[in-house]
């Protein structure tokens, strides 16, 4: 069965010793109104009678809010209750043995701690593993602390997702950004114009520009007019109101042709894009981009400021053929990185491809461009992270990964 990297953002293993005179079923009520996304049942000390009418109750209750319930290493009390699953050690049940007689439809995590345990686990068909503990636990008095480097490389090392456990808390969750483990941001889709290019304003004078090239002085107020016009359009107007002696397809190719220049020799880089490219980078995020604009005016202008090989893709609504009214072009660049929408940042300063990318589950950050949404306030409000600069974006890292 392939986990849902969704099902993974926060995961519960039950800990008797942290009830405090309540009842498990309360404190798992409590961690699911919190927003847990999957429970594993882990009771080490219970006999099997009172383990099965427990786990019994916790499955029902994950069942009223569609969460996975999972039992720790008892394989036959998980198929005698039809668990979702079962979490086994490395001393427990090898996952082959626990897929046979579980059945191909449910889940089977792992226990790892190097990355020859984690290749095997993916080798003999676990769906997700379990890797720790990543800071010191009273849970598990018989496992050391793991290093930050061996988590990223088992990460790194496999192809299905991986959970943090030991000790992690709300103070030091932010420290694993970066490692590949779900529930933290893994990837990172830029939109282009207005985001990491400051092109947003030749769109605003795009006609007027055309016509003083031509040593023709543009009425005020054209730019307004002939914005909301497609490329056609706007060189049919042109040609009615001004003495050009170019025909429409003529015009239209001239100004196609100084959109180009522009791109290919002008556009700047907003202020703080490599900066923060540079910031994602170091932290092992990899990151694509998805744009309305041509290829061949974004690449030349990536590759000229440098911003190019920070980008691990780049797609284009004209390739996609959908606009981002649909989130297409989002779900393609979130599988080129290999990362769910839940932990994917998507940066927009368009109010409706916002939308559209939050509606699809994927993270956002608004950014703001001058020349771009005129619905600022709205933009903030739908954002989960709002930037009137990329500068500012380093604050919000560890508050979005907790």
């Amino acid at each position: 069965m392939k986990c849902d990297p969704k099902d993974l953002l926060l995961y519960a293993v039950t800990d008797r010793h942290w009830l405090n005179g309540r009842t498990l079923v309360d404190v798992v009520k409590e961690s699911l109104d919190g927003g847990v996304t999957m429970i594993q049942l882990r009771e080490k000390s219970l006999d099997e009678g009172k383990f099965l009418e427990e786990a019994k109750e916790l499955q029902a209750l994950c069942r009223e809010r569609h969460v996975p319930f999972i039992v720790n290493d008892n394989v036959d009390i998980a198929k005698a209750m039809n668990a979702d699953g079962v979490h086994v050690g490395q001393d427990d049940m090898a996952a082959l043995d626990a897929r046979a007689k579980l059945g191909p439809d449910k889940l089977i995590g792992v226990s790892a701690h190097t990355v020859e345990e984690a290749l095997l686990a993916e080798k003999q068909g676990a769906d997700y593993l379990g890797v720790g503990a990543v800071f010191p636990t009273s849970s598990k008095s018989d496992v050391g602390e793991m290093s930050y480097e061996t988590l990223k490389a088992i990460c790194k090392a496999v192809s299905i997702p991986v959970v943090a456990i030991g000790g992690i808390s709300g103070e030091n969750v932010g420290k694993l950004a970066g490692s590949g483990i779900c529930g933290m941001i893994r990837g990172t889709i830029f939109d282009l114009d207005g985001v990491l290019l400051d092109s947003m304003g030749i769109w605003e004078d795009l006609g007027a520009r055309y016509l003083r090239q031509l040593h023709i002085t543009p009425e005020p107020g054209l730019n307004e007019v002939l914005f909301p016009m497609s490329m056609e359009q706007g060189a049919a107007y042109l040609k009615e109101h001004y003495p050009l002696p170019q025909s429409e397809a003529e015009i239209g190719e001239g100004i196609a042709r100084m959109l180009e220049d522009y791109y290919f020799y002008e556009v700047p880089a907003k202020p703080g894009a490599a900066a923060l490219l540079n910031f994602l980078a170091e932290r092992g995020i990899p990151m694509a981009a998805a744009t309305s604009s041509p290829r061949a005016h974004v690449t030349a202008a990536l590759e000229r400021l440098g911003l190019l090989p920070y980008l691990q893709a780049v797609f284009t609504t004209g390739e996609v053929g959908v606009s981002k009214h649909e989130p297409v072009i989002y779900h393609l660049a979130a599988e080129a990185l290999g990362t769910a929408p839940a932990e994917t940042l998507v940066f927009e300063d368009s109010l409706y491809a916002l939308k559209t990318a939050k509606t699809a589950d994927f993270r956002t950050v608004g950014v703001l461009d001058a020349h771009g949404e005129t619905d600022q306030a709205g933009l903030k409000e739908a954002a989960e992270v709002y930037l009137t600069s990329l500068t500012e974006f380093p604050g919000h890292w560890e508050p979005l990964n907790k």
